[in-house]
């Protein structure tokens, strides 16, 4: 499988946070990331960079220079990281920020979230409906927000009720 995607922080610390770095492999081939996206996850000393180190060390992560970004009135991450999409011919961008995933699917990017990361495991049987619900309840306890239409959503779509 050689599918690409191209992430901001966030996603990325809580995918970490959630320990589901084995989910993601199951979806993409790698993960591309801007070094603007990078330099503000190593910006605070957590306990998330080590793995995420490692899985740059890996080949997993891969860090790329951004030629030309776009004056997306976005996050400067965020911005690199869309920019990396359209300068790669990648269309698939791992975000949870809300308008940066709005910019992202105006330009016929397809945006993914963790929960989706999730959720696509679930479909895929990777996981059951128990480890995916927990997985949910361990992201939000770690500071991850959902609005409670998306909760309801998620749990619809898994088939959690």
């Amino acid at each position: 499988m050689e599918k690409e995607i191209v992430s901001n922080a966030s996603s990325l610390i809580f995918i970490e946070k959630a320990k589901i770095f084995n989910l993601v492999k199951n979806l993409y081939s790698r993960i591309l990331v801007p070094e603007r996206v990078l330099k503000e996850i190593f910006k605070y000393n957590r306990p998330e960079n080590i793995v995420i180190e490692q899985e740059i060390n890996s080949g997993f992560i891969k860090l790329i220079k951004v030629r030309g970004v776009k004056d997306f009135p976005i996050h400067i991450g965020e911005k690199e990281a869309i920019s990396l999409c359209l300068e790669k011919n990648i269309f698939l961008f791992l975000s949870d920020d809300k308008k940066a995933r709005r910019y992202a699917r105006s330009l016929k990017i397809e945006t993914i979230g963790v929960l989706g990361v999730i959720i696509n495991n679930l479909k895929l049987k990777h996981i059951n409906k128990r480890e995916a619900r927990a997985l949910m309840e361990k992201l939000i306890k770690e500071g991850y927000y959902m609005d409670p239409e998306l909760y309801a959503e998620v749990m619809k779509i898994g088939d959690f009720y």
